[in-house]
């Protein structure tokens, strides 16, 4: 039977709070309309706020206002142009783009690009600008006209043009002309891709339509495009499927542990109108929801599901210890109610620290979440037991099997406190150190597994064709008109070789390429003269040359700025790490800065750097962030608890669970990414309830029931327990089902989720039970020493 002491037996220092509370507690069992109206009218004018949410899916979002390297990208785009595009991949099944039906496939797709909703330019072999020279005039024409007239001869000569032409190789065609691609850029989308599901669909049909007319031909399609399309699919496909079977796991669960369908209902309507409260209340501050917030909502609900599941227990544990409904829910909140407020307001601590976060979505998603946790705490605590109240009473029978177990398992901790110390501490130990391994990294393709196109797709491309990773450079020369000096020119091609050189590296795109290809064409197509010319007004006549002869659509807008003051340089990776991509950048900044003159000085900008960058900073923040919570929880708890010792000790099970979980993470993966990082932040609610639960029915019992380390060992483990093990089955349940996403980011997340509620709750019964054990015993010991040895001073003497 679960005992109730009444409050007369508190310590005077805490009768004064108790009374209090306990004046609060009758009022919510006594008054539960009351209760449920003020609740209703709070939930309702914090929902009306989504009324007004506002969405941003930009991918940029993630960066701040003030963030530098997203601040050069937007500069450089708006002096060039800005790289949003659909690249259509063509694979012949015979292997040879150059024969005859193969280009007429390809000079189809070239032209109905054009058709394509938005688009701005659209590069492939077919109209790539190819110059040729008659007498003093120089004419650009596209490489391949009337493919099906095309000889043999003509047919050999396209291809030797194409396979050793710089700015084709290794960008619109493979280096053995296998593959082939169009690459049609479309208008930027200023709404975070909303563009994208229009254009994609239009690309797709077409697509479709030329699987049709050549069926020995694969098209496969790829670029940001596309990914911008897989994205929003892939939340929708997360909204209607993925979420649904959590719920369903979570119900099961649910039903499991707690034998009762209205409980679980009860349950999910506090996870329902915690979330509500969190989403209107951040709408109403005028927050934009972006993707990285789609988070808060699993986040909410593990401490939804936690603070419903201990007061729901144990109030069947006192219905079947034989009190009446009143008095079973009062004992329920008496017990419950600073324990788990003490796991909200320390785990709302925790994700305030991610207002220091590189990215504002976090610091949002830290807000919103700060709030759902506080919600889900006064739900809990004021809407449950008085729905409760109301609500038609249930029978609880007596249940021995489950308390049985536990008391077994308590036993068992205790008496064999020694090897199972000494065993969980060398495991936890061995796998924390095992968390060194990791490594941060952050690669947009990889976001997305094989069972999505576009991953396959570009896979693909990266393998037969082309990179996909872009780093653009902005070289500036100083002045208007400057890029036309030798000496600038000779720089950039200088760089243009380096970049080629390095490892990863898989094409470079430079207008250098193209005043070479002029200088040798107009030299007679002397090789010798592929080369930067000597005299300015030469690369002058060149450039304006070739300019003034090119189509609308095909300028050079992408590669010079309007005044000529300076030219891009587009350099694509292959199969690189978002560490490889930070390294190649840090390596160019390196050389430019030792080889080129200093006003050429410049950095490289682009989306995969960023987030590789972003990355990097907000995952060690997170780090620190998480561990800076820790120390502020612990110290928090040391003056919740009024307990020095225990306040310190809290920090042993707080903290390792996320270094054993990252050491476990090493060996499965070892990538972390932005996902990933959040983890040991969005777990520290659920890792403090399992250590706060148990410290407040230990210390309890120790202070009200005044029983021995021992036995309050057994009361804690016999009263929260039951509660702490459901509360992990159901929140590994849904991260455990979040774990199958196909969308990296969720599965990453769920799996190390998943895990580490498992880890924080074995690391509270085979390591700090034990901790607990060790100290206590041995002060009791002490204690009964010292009692001892005064009873033997006092003893007379006998003679």
């Amino acid at each position: 039977m679960i005992e109730t002491p009444s409050n007369k037996s508190l310590p005077l220092t805490k009768a004064g709070f108790a009374e209090k509370m306990t004046v609060i507690q009758r009022f919510i069992v006594n008054h539960p309309w009351v209760c449920i109206v003020f609740t209703l009218l709070l939930i309702g004018l914090a929902g009306s706020g989504l009324n007004f949410a506002t969405f941003n899916n930009d991918p940029r979002a993630m960066f701040a206002e003030g963030n530098e390297g997203l601040a050069l990208l937007e500069e450089l785009e708006d002096r060039f142009t800005k790289d949003e595009s659909v690249i259509i991949i063509v694979a012949p099944k015979n292997g040879d783009i150059f024969t005859r039906r193969n280009l007429e496939a390809l000079e189809k797709l070239t032209q109905k690009a054009w058709t394509v909703p938005k688009t701005l330019r659209v590069d492939s072999i077919i109209n790539f600008q190819h110059t040729q020279v008659e007498g003093d005039d120089l004419n650009v024409i596209d490489l391949i006209e009337a493919p099906a007239t095309l000889s043999d001869v003509k047919l050999q000569h396209i291809k030797d043009i194409a396979l050793n032409e710089p700015n084709l190789v290794h960008n619109v065609i493979s280096p053995t002309g296998h593959v082939a691609a169009v690459t049609i850029n479309v208008l930027a989308d200023q709404n975070g891709g909303r563009d994208s599901p229009m254009i994609m669909a239009y690309v797709e049909s077409l697509r479709e339509e030329f699987r049709n007319e050549y069926p020995d031909i694969e098209f496969m399609l790829s670029g940001q495009v596309a990914f911008h399309q897989a994205s929003q699919a892939t939340t929708e496909h997360e909204l209607s499927t993925t979420s649904i079977y959590s719920s369903l796991a979570i119900m099961f669960c649910l039903f499991v542990m707690l034998r009762s369908v209205l409980a679980v209902l009860l349950t999910f309507f506090v996870i329902a109108t915690s979330n509500i409260i969190a989403l209107g209340t951040i709408a109403w501050l005028g927050v934009e929801f972006t993707p990285v917030m789609g988070g808060a909502p699993a986040i909410i609900l593990t401490l939804a599901v936690a603070d419903c599941i201990h007061i729901l227990i144990t109030y069947q544990q006192h219905r079947r210890s034989g009190l009446d409904k009143r008095e079973a829910m009062f004992q329920s909140l008496r017990v419950n109610m600073q324990p788990v407020f003490l796991t909200s307001i320390t785990t709302a601590i925790g994700f305030l620290f991610l207002n220091s976060s590189e990215s504002p979505p976090f610091a949002d998603m830290a807000n919103m979440v700060s709030i759902g946790v506080m919600a889900a705490w006064f739900l809990s605590m004021v809407f449950l037991p008085a729905l409760v109240m109301v609500l038609p009473d249930q029978q609880y029978g007596k249940e021995k099997v489950r308390g049985k177990w536990m008391d077994g398992f308590a036993r068992f901790i205790i008496r064999r406190k020694n090897p199972v110390f000494f065993v969980s501490s060398l495991l936890f130990g061995v796998l924390a150190l095992c968390s060194l391994n990791n490594e941060f990294n952050d690669v947009w393709l990889e976001y997305f597994d094989e069972s999505y196109e576009v991953r396959t797709s570009t896979e693909f491309m990266i393998d037969e064709l082309t990179g996909h990773h872009r780093i653009q450079f902005a070289l500036p020369s100083g002045s208007p008109s400057g890029i036309m000096d030798p000496e600038y020119m000779t720089n950039v091609d200088k760089f243009v070789g380096w970049a080629r050189e390095q490892q990863g590296v898989v094409f470079v795109s430079s207008f250098s390429d193209t005043i070479k290809r002029l200088n040798r064409d107009m030299n007679g197509g002397n090789s010798e003269f592929y080369r930067i010319p000597e005299q300015r007004d030469l690369i002058s006549q060149y450039a304006l040359m070739f300019q003034i002869s090119l189509p609308f659509g095909l300028g050079l807008e992408n590669q010079i700025d309007i005044s000529q003051s300076s030219t891009r340089v587009d350099v694509l990776l292959g199969h690189v790490s978002s560490n490889d991509i930070l390294v190649f950048e840090q390596e160019a900044q390196v050389w430019i800065a030792e080889n080129l003159p200093a006003q050429m000085k410049a950095r490289g900008v682009g989306f995969d750097l960023l987030l590789g960058e972003l990355s990097y900073q907000n995952g060690q923040g997170m780090l620190v962030g998480t561990a800076l919570a820790l120390i502020v929880v612990s110290c928090f708890l040391i003056v919740a608890l009024r307990s020095v010792k225990y306040g310190f000790l809290s920090m042993l099970p707080n903290l390792f669970p996320a270094l054993i979980s990252f050491g476990i993470w090493a060996l499965i993966d070892g990538q972390i990414g932005i996902s990933v990082s959040i983890v040991a932040c969005m777990t520290l609610g659920i890792v403090i309830d399992n250590t706060v639960h148990f410290l407040s029915k230990y210390t309890r019992a120790k202070d009200e029931l005044l029983l021995s380390t021992v036995e309050a060992t057994r009361y804690a483990f016999n009263t929260v327990g039951i509660a702490l093990i459901a509360t992990t089955l159901v929140i590994a349940a849904n991260f455990g089902i979040m774990s199958t996403s196909h969308y990296y980011p969720n599965a990453s997340m769920g799996l190390l989720t998943a895990i580490t509620v498992g880890v924080a709750l074995a690391v509270n019964f085979f390591f700090f039970v034990p901790v607990l054990l060790f100290i206590d015993t041995r002060k009791e010991r002490k204690q009964h020493l010292m009692s001892a040895e005064r009873m033997d001073s006092h003893q007379p003497m006998i003679v």
